[in-house]
C-alpha cells in the first residue's frame, strides 16, 4: 500500500516537472525571438480631447485665446512656430532668416499642401498679410504691419519694417489662409464666425463633421488626419465640447484627454495619469515706488513674504516656485542691510503709540509734584460689574494652530495642555518667556509647549506667555498670551472677574497719565482722545494715522485671492496693515490711470513666446500708460531692456543681459515673482508614446502629442539568427551577464 503511494508521488512530481520545463521553455523561447523585435504602433485609431466651452468662432483672422487659439492652431499652418522641445522658433510653412528685424525673408517650403491638395502658394501668404493690414479685424497684427511692407520674389517673401522690435515677429505665428477662401468671404466671415465644414486647412486635421449630442447637452467636433499625411498613428479626434463644469463631471469617466488647468479632476479618474508642464507666465508682486520710495522698507516687505510657504498653502502639488521674471534659477532676494523695522518706519516719520505718548508727556521734573496728588488715589471705575467682559480685550492668537480658538486671554481648569505654534523658514531659535524650547530645531516649522503642573510650567491664577524668536541673532516679541488656572471652578471665575476688573483699571491708568500730561503740554484734545484708542502694536505718523498698505489684486483666480491674504497676514507679523482690493482685469487700467492709489500690485505676468522680453513691466516708457505696476524709472535698466528687444541674439548674449537686468531689480527691490501653475494634461494611461515638454510656451503647444500618441502596439519579430545555435547562444549570453 504505501508502495504504490510513492510510486504515485514519484509519478506526479515527474509531471510537474516536465510542466515546469516546458514553461520554462516556451519563456525562454519567447524571450529569444522578441528579444530584438520592433515595437510598431498600429494606425487608425482615435482619442477625444475634452474642453469647458461654448462653440468656438474658430475664425484664424482674428485674435485667438483660449480654446479658439487651440483649435484654429489644429487646423492651419503658420510661416514659423515655436518649438518648446528646442525652444526656439522654428521654420513651419517656410524658413525665415530673423536676425535683422527690419528686413526678414521666408522662403516658402516645397511640398506643403491645403486639405485639397492644392500647393500652398505666396499669393496665400501674400493675400492673408494683405488682408490684415487692410482691415481692423485683429488690431494687434494689423497694428505691427502697419509700417510693413511685404514683397515678393518667386517662392521668396520680404518684410520690411523701420521698428526694430523683437514682438515684430508675432505676426509670423499667424495662421495662413487660402487666396480662393479669402476672396470668396465676405466682411461679415471676416469680422465673425468662420464657415467650419468644408472649408481649405493646412495643418493636419481637417473638420469632417459636428454634431450636438442633446442627451449629455455637449458639442462634437469631428477632426479627421488629412491625407497627405502618412505620419500620424492617430486619424481621427473628436473634440467633445461640454457647456459647463457640472456637466463634464457627470461623464468625466469617459474622458480620454482633458487639459485640466483648473484642477477640476486633477487625481479622481485612476485611469487618467498626469503630465504636468508650465508656461512663460507666473505671478508676481509689484511694488509701487512712488508711494513707498525706501528701498530699505521694500526689502523688509519682500522678506516677509514666504514664497515657499506661500506655495504650500495654495497645493504646493500644483504651483512651482518662479525666483525672478525671467523664469531662471537666479534669485533676485535681497538679504536685509536694516534689520531694526522699527527705524526703517522711524525714518518714513512713523512710530509706535507709546513713543507718540512720550513725545506728549512732560518730563518727570516738570509735572511730579501735580502728579503725586493722584499717585495715592485709588482708582474707580464708573461702570457696572456686569458690564466688565473680557471682549473688549480679546485678541485671537496669531501663531497658535492647536487647541484652536486660544485667545489672549484664556481660561482652563487643566492643567495639560499641549499648544503648538506655526513657525516659518528663517527662525534660529524659540523662547518662551526666557525660557528656550530644546526641542526645537531650525528652519522648523512647527513647535510646541506643554502647559503642565509637574513641569512648572502653569501654576494658579495668571500666567504669561511670551513667545518669542530669533532670527539672525535677533529676538523679536511675536505675541503675549495669558491662561488663567484654576482646577476649582469657582475660583477660576472669581479670578477671571479680577482679572477684567484689573484690566479695566490698567486702561484707566493709562488714559489718566494721558490727562496728567496736559498740565504742562498743550495738545489738541481730539488727538489726545484718539491717542488713547490707537493699538500699541501698530505704527502711527504725526496725525495718528496707522500705517497701511492698498493691495490691488487680480481676483480671477482663487489662488490670487488666497495669495493677497497670505501676503496681508504676512506684514501683519511686522503690524503693517493691509488694506485688499480685489479687481478684475478690466479694471486693471484704471488703477494704473492714477499712480497713487495703490501700494502694491498682485498680478499675472505672461511672456508668450519671448521670455526674455520683459520689456512692458520695467521701462520707464510704459509708465505713464502701460504696465510698468512698480512705475520704476532708471536710465541703466531701459538701456539693457531695449538692447534685448531691438535684435535677435544668441543665448550666450542674451544671459548676459538678463543678468545685468536681474542684478538692478535684485538692488531696487520693484518686484517679487511668486509662482507658475503646474498644469495637468490628464492623459488615459492607454494612450502610449506621450511626447511633452515640461515647458511649453502656449497652452496650445500641447497639440504636437498627437504626432507621436498611439493607443495600441504590435512587435515585429526579426527571424534572421533565429536558429537552434543563436538560442544556445542567447542562453549561455544571459547566463553570462
Amino acid at each position: 500500500m504505501i508502495y504504490n503511494k510513492i510510486v504515485k508521488l514519484k509519478k506526479y512530481l515527474f509531471l510537474i516537472s516536465i510542466l515546469f520545463l516546458v514553461i520554462s521553455l516556451s519563456h525562454l523561447v519567447y524571450t529569444f525571438l522578441y528579444n530584438d523585435s520592433k515595437v510598431v504602433p498600429i494606425k487608425w485609431w482615435t482619442v477625444s480631447e475634452w474642453l469647458i466651452w461654448s462653440f468656438p468662432s474658430l475664425n484664424p483672422l482674428r485674435p485667438l485665446t483660449g480654446n479658439n487659439k487651440y483649435i484654429v492652431n489644429l487646423l492651419y499652418r503658420s510661416l514659423l512656430k515655436y518649438d518648446s522641445n528646442q525652444n526656439k522658433i522654428v521654420s513651419d510653412l517656410a524658413s525665415c532668416d530673423i536676425e535683422n528685424l527690419k528686413q526678414i525673408e521666408c522662403y516658402l517650403k516645397d511640398n506643403i499642401f491645403w486639405s485639397n491638395w492644392e500647393p500652398i502658394t505666396t499669393e496665400d501668404i501674400i493675400s492673408t498679410y494683405t488682408l490684415l493690414q487692410n482691415t481692423w479685424v485683429n488690431k494687434i497684427t494689423s497694428s505691427l504691419l502697419e509700417w510693413t511692407t511685404i514683397e515678393q520674389n518667386n517662392n521668396t517673401i520680404i518684410f520690411k519694417n523701420e521698428k526694430r522690435d523683437i514682438n515684430f515677429l508675432n505676426i509670423f505665428f499667424q495662421p495662413i489662409l487660402s487666396k480662393d477662401t479669402i476672396d470668396s468671404i465676405g466682411n461679415d466671415t471676416i469680422f465673425w464666425d468662420f464657415p467650419t465644414q468644408e472649408q481649405i486647412y493646412s495643418w493636419d486635421f481637417v473638420i469632417s463633421n459636428i454634431s450636438s449630442d442633446l442627451t449629455l447637452w455637449i458639442t462634437k467636433i469631428f477632426l479627421t488626419r488629412n491625407e497627405y499625411n502618412n505620419n500620424w498613428n492617430i486619424s481621427k479626434l473628436i473634440i467633445k465640447l461640454f457647456p459647463n463644469t457640472n456637466s463634464l463631471l457627470q461623464n468625466k469617466e469617459v474622458v480620454n484627454i482633458f487639459n485640466d488647468s483648473r484642477n477640476i479632476i486633477w487625481d479622481s479618474i485612476p485611469r487618467l495619469e498626469s503630465h504636468k508642464y508650465t508656461l512663460p507666465q507666473y505671478v508676481a508682486l509689484f511694488i509701487n515706488i512712488n508711494n513707498i520710495k525706501n528701498v530699505e522698507l521694500r526689502n523688509y516687505i519682500f522678506n516677509k513674504i514666504n514664497t515657499s510657504n506661500l506655495i504650500t498653502l495654495i497645493w504646493k502639488e500644483n504651483f512651482e516656485k518662479v525666483n525672478n521674471p525671467y523664469l531662471t534659477n537666479k534669485s533676485i532676494e535681497k538679504e536685509l542691510n536694516n534689520k531694526n523695522f522699527e527705524k526703517i518706519l522711524w525714518s518714513i516719520w512713523y512710530i509706535k503709540k507709546s513713543k507718540i505718548i512720550s513725545n506728549y508727556l512732560p518730563s518727570t521734573n516738570t509735572y511730579s509734584n501735580e502728579a503725586n496728588i493722584k499717585e495715592n488715589k485709588e482708582i474707580s471705575l464708573d461702570i457696572k460689574d456686569e458690564d466688565l467682559t473680557i471682549d473688549k480685550f480679546q485678541v485671537d492668537s496669531k501663531y497658535i494652530i492647536e487647541p484652536q480658538y486660544v485667545d489672549k486671554y484664556n481660561f482652563v481648569t487643566k492643567d495639560d495642555i499641549l499648544l503648538q505654534w506655526n513657525a516659518w523658514k528663517g527662525v534660529d531659535a524659540i523662547y518662551i518667556n526666557d525660557y528656550k524650547l530644546a526641542n526645537f530645531k531650525s528652519n522648523s516649522s512647527k513647535f510646541y509647549y506643554r502647559l503642565k503642573l509637574s513641569y512648572n510650567t502653569i501654576k494658579e491664577w495668571i500666567n504669561s506667555y511670551k513667545i518669542i524668536f530669533e532670527e539672525n541673532w535677533e529676538k523679536k516679541l511675536k505675541e503675549e498670551i495669558f491662561f488663567v488656572y484654576s482646577k476649582d471652578k469657582n475660583k477660576l471665575e472669581e479670578y477671571k472677574k479680577e482679572l477684567i476688573k484689573n484690566l479695566y483699571i490698567k486702561e484707566k491708568e493709562e488714559k489718566e497719565k494721558l490727562l496728567e500730561a496736559t498740565i504742562k503740554v498743550e495738545i489738541d484734545k481730539n488727538k489726545l482722545s484718539k491717542l488713547s484708542n490707537l493699538d500699541e502694536q501698530y505704527y502711527y505718523n504725526d496725525d495718528l494715522e496707522k500705517y497701511t498698505l492698498n493691495l490691488y489684486y487680480i481676483s480671477t483666480e482663487k489662488e490670487l485671492e488666497d495669495s493677497a491674504f497670505f501676503i496681508k497676514n504676512s506684514l501683519l507679523e511686522i503690524w503693517i496693515d493691509v488694506e485688499l482690493f480685489p479687481i478684475t482685469l478690466n479694471d486693471l487700467s484704471k488703477v494704473l490711470a492714477d499712480k497713487n492709489q495703490y501700494d502694491m500690485i498682485l498680478t499675472w505676468v505672461n511672456l508668450w513666446y519671448f521670455d526674455y522680453n520683459i520689456f512692458p513691466y520695467f521701462h520707464s516708457s510704459q509708465v505713464k500708460n502701460w504696465y510698468n505696476f512698480s512705475n520704476i524709472k532708471k536710465t541703466s535698466l531701459d538701456i539693457l531692456l531695449e538692447d534685448l528687444k531691438s535684435e535677435t541674439k544668441n543665448n550666450d548674449e542674451v544671459e548676459k543681459i538678463k543678468n545685468k537686468i536681474l542684478d538692478i531689480l535684485k538692488k531696487e527691490q520693484v518686484v517679487k515673482t511668486l509662482y507658475t501653475p503646474k498644469i495637468n494634461l490628464l492623459i488615459d494611461r492607454n494612450i502610449k508614446n506621450i511626447n511633452l515638454p515640461k515647458k511649453l510656451s502656449n497652452k496650445d503647444e500641447r497639440k504636437n502629442i498627437y504626432n507621436t500618441i498611439y493607443i495600441k502596439e504590435e512587435k515585429i519579430i526579426k527571424f534572421e539568427n533565429k536558429w537552434f545555435f543563436n538560442f544556445i547562444k542567447f542562453l549561455i549570453n544571459k547566463l553570462n551577464a
